[in-house]
């Protein structure tokens, strides 16, 4: 039977009204400018229902069921080809009363930040890691017409795949066919590009025995007509020469368009069996008789086609079956008369638990009180609640509601724990957590909660955000986790950015939030709907007067974990940052540039930054020039030596004696110039060849300068820096790293081109 149709629409989409906070062009949110896999699991919320069977009565897909990821892909798979939102369909915008959102994103758990990891390093164009390639193709089975794709690929060395509709297998079909060509051991890439970017077949010149993968599949992908991209495709004469491929995937509608002359590179693929794909996913999630699932009469007859959704089906099984188990201390296999059991949970978490949850909100003598609990337990995912009727009455509170209701409880009023338990069909343990009904049931209570309160989102969001700081290491930050895609799901339905920045402003204070405000940050950045909205909301914000500089150290740390993706712009950005006269920002970008330091792609322009920040006027780049410096400085190479020296076949770079005479030039050497000194030194001491080296540069940077200015400055700084040395250093006996002393700053005065010189020397003559 057909999943009906709620009245509740679960993915729909809000077009909000333009807010004062973000400028113009950050309100204009130009669609999905990176189309990697979104970090945190989060669907696309403009991807619509797929008339499909649910496997229980009356049970309406989530959009995970309905396909949203590719074949086999993991937890955080990107959502495929979203469709057009209202605005696009009806040629109009419309804007509700009150945010209109739809919400599926699963349980978090610590998954968002190597997830945004991942999907920055499949943006950047770096080798995408075997391990992980192997994770999406667990579960893969050939298309259909498999054979044909990899014939087409190896004879041109160029392939289309072209497909329309959510979870075609686009994506790890490329995979596989790159990863399995015969004779070939293939590093696998992306194209680095920003949608609407034109493309040459030049640019995949000189990786040698590359599988490259153009992926065009985001709604709102174009090539400029300019490119000539069907024609641009025929030009493999490098690709032959490097011994390498390149698989495009887009859209037929995006191929009409583009990919005039091309037509004999392009495929559709074909769904594999559909049976066998759920039981090979059903064997790959642990399930028991996988056999016997794929046969249940409640699965078999509305089991979907599409690779996404029969993945989902399958890890939902999973989870019941699991869950199952555990509660009833049972071994590791069902009874067949257990299957229609959890069969039943299975149905209640792929409907999201919608029919569960709306009979429970229904019933007469429902209240607020009970409602606030049930979210608050969700809020909590089941963990004992402190203190938990002034939980609830502080969540009433944010609400807006008045009097009694708002107010605490005391003594025995009100029901206590068990009772609280059982009205939202949990079971209160011993150790006063929760459990609940079924896998997935915590997530769907928020979910239910957005769909069905939407003028409440705001509050909901702003109470969650302040209740992270007030609850104690680690729950706060274990909620942190779970709020992240909450915090999106809010920026995608309001199209607005201000809570967005209260939120990481607040974490951004907190010394344990922080990295969560910069994961979550990132996230929305690389989000495939959102991330233009919120890359030119943060590129806002880094000037903005109001911006604390705890937000600003933050940013420092998102521009760099965007630069691999996006390097124009965010070294851009981290300049500009540079410019901030608040404590500890400097030292933020000059962190920021040292980690980027390793990228051979952004080396020559990190290089080329940092020599213009030297030669600055302006002091605050200066001081995050140094600081970037001064991280590089500490850097060794594989025979422990300061790894800017260079290997000794050539002279120390000049940028290196001005990086150094920036160093000096501080009002007093700041700790991490004290290490580094330490480090360079106790070098110099140690290893013979390196000496002459160290102390050349080291005298270089005190005098080596056009004018005379700040020339006494850098030599009592060196003179301080060298004495904390002696003192700290770890070379050589206290004796032995005087002698050393000595002989630098002897060095150091014997090259001041203003020293007294005594009369009739060469210089008087």
């Amino acid at each position: 039977m057909t999943a009906p149709t709620s009245d509740i629409d679960s993915r729909g989409r809000l077009e909000a009204e333009p807010r004062e906070d973000i400028p113009a062009e950050a309100q204009a949110d130009q669609g999905p400018d990176d189309s990697g896999a979104p970090v945190s699991g989060v669907p696309d919320p403009r991807a619509e229902p797929d008339p499909v069977e649910a496997p229980i009565a009356g049970a309406q897909e989530s959009p995970e069921a309905a396909g949203e990821t590719e074949q086999a892909t993991p937890d955080a798979a990107r959502p495929e080809d979203p469709l057009p939102s209202a605005e696009q369909r009806d040629g109009e915008s419309r804007t509700p009363a009150v945010p209109q959102v739809g919400v599926h994103a699963g349980i978090n758990h610590g998954l968002l930040v190597g997830q945004w990891f991942e999907a920055v390093q499949r943006h950047s164009g770096a080798p995408l890691p075997i391990e992980w390639v192997d994770q999406q193709l667990a579960d893969y089975l050939p298309i259909g017409n498999e054979d044909e794709a990899a014939k087409l690929l190896r004879d041109n060395q160029v392939l289309v795949l072209v497909a329309d509709g959510l979870g075609s297998g686009r994506w790890t079909a490329a995979l596989h066919l790159l990863r399995s060509m015969e004779g070939e051991d293939l590093t696998l890439r992306r194209v680095r590009r920003d949608a609407g970017d034109s493309f040459s077949m030049e640019g995949l010149r000189g990786r040698k025995r590359t599988g490259w993968i153009l992926d065009l599949r985001a709604t709102e992908e174009s090539i400029p007509s300019s490119c000539d991209f069907g024609l641009e495709l025929s030009h493999v004469v490098d690709l032959e020469d490097d011994g390498s491929y390149l698989v495009v995937l887009t859209s037929s509608e995006l191929w009409d368009r583009i990919g005039h002359g091309a037509g004999a590179l392009a495929l559709t693929p074909r769904a594999p069996d559909p049976v066998q794909l759920f039981i090979r996913c059903l064997r790959s999630a642990g399930v028991t008789k996988p056999e016997a699932w794929a046969d249940h009469h409640q699965f078999k007859k509305g089991l979907p086609r599409r690779p996404g959704q029969i993945r989902q089906w399958a890890r939902a099984i999973a989870q019941s079956e699991a869950q199952y188990l555990a509660d009833a201390g049972r071994g590791t296999e069902l009874g067949d008369d257990e299957l229609d059991v959890v069969a039943k949970a299975a149905g209640n978490a792929l409907s999201d638990w919608l029919e569960v949850l709306a009979e429970w909100h229904a019933h007469d003598s429902r209240n607020s009180y009970e409602r606030n609990y049930l979210l608050l337990a969700a809020v909590y995912d089941g963990a004992p609640v402190e203190n938990v009727h002034r939980r609830i009455a502080s969540l009433a509170s944010a609400f807006g509601e008045k009097g009694e209701k708002a107010e605490p409880l005391s003594g025995q009023q009100g029901p206590g724990l068990i009772q609280l338990a059982r009205q939202i069909k949990a079971e209160l343990l011993p150790d006063g957590s929760l459990r609940f009904p079924g896998p997935g049931f915590a997530e769907a209570v928020v979910r239910y909660f957005w769909r069905d309160r939407p003028e409440l989102i705001n509050a909901f969001t702003k109470w969650t955000a302040q209740l992270c700081l007030e609850l104690k290491h680690p729950q706060g930050t274990q909620l942190a986790e779970r709020m992240a895609p909450w915090a999106l799901h809010h920026l995608q339905a309001t199209r607005t950015t201000r809570l967005l920045r209260l939120v990481a402003t607040d974490w951004s204070a907190d010394r344990n939030l922080a990295p969560h405000a910069h994961a979550l940050l990132v996230a929305a950045s690389l989000d495939p709907e959102i991330g233009q909205l919120t890359r030119n909301a943060t590129g806002t914000w880094m000037t903005h007067v109001d911006t604390t500089a705890a937000l600003q150290q933050t940013l420092a740390r998102v521009f760099q974990s965007l630069a691999p993706a996006h390097p124009q712009q965010m070294l851009r950005r981290l300049g500009d940052l540079a410019l901030s006269t608040k404590p500890g920002v400097a030292d933020a970008v000059g962190e920021a540039v040292n980690h980027l330091w390793s990228d051979d792609e952004l080396r020559p322009r990190l290089h080329a930054t940092l020599t213009s920040w030297f030669g600055s006027d302006q002091e605050t780049l200066r001081r995050a020039a140094a600081s970037a410096f001064l991280n590089l400085t500490l850097q060794l190479d594989k025979n422990g030596r300061p790894s800017l020296l260079g290997d000794g076949s050539a002279p120390v770079p000049d940028w290196v004696v001005d990086g150094w005479r920036t160093v000096l030039e501080a009002d007093d050497p700041s700790p991490l110039a004290r290490r580094a000194c330490i480090v360079w030194l106790d070098s110099a001491a140690t290893r013979g060849p390196v000496a002459e080296r160290v102390l050349t540069t080291l005298v270089c940077a005190v005098h080596d300068s056009p004018t005379d200015d700040l020339r006494g400055q850098r030599f009592l700084n060196l003179v301080r820096l060298a004495e904390h040395w002696m003192l700290q250093g770890h070379a050589l006996d206290a004796g032995g790293r005087n002698e050393l002393r000595t002989d630098l700053l002897r060095r150091t005065q014997l090259a001041d081109p203003h020293r007294p010189r005594p009369q009739g020397s060469a210089a008087d003559v």
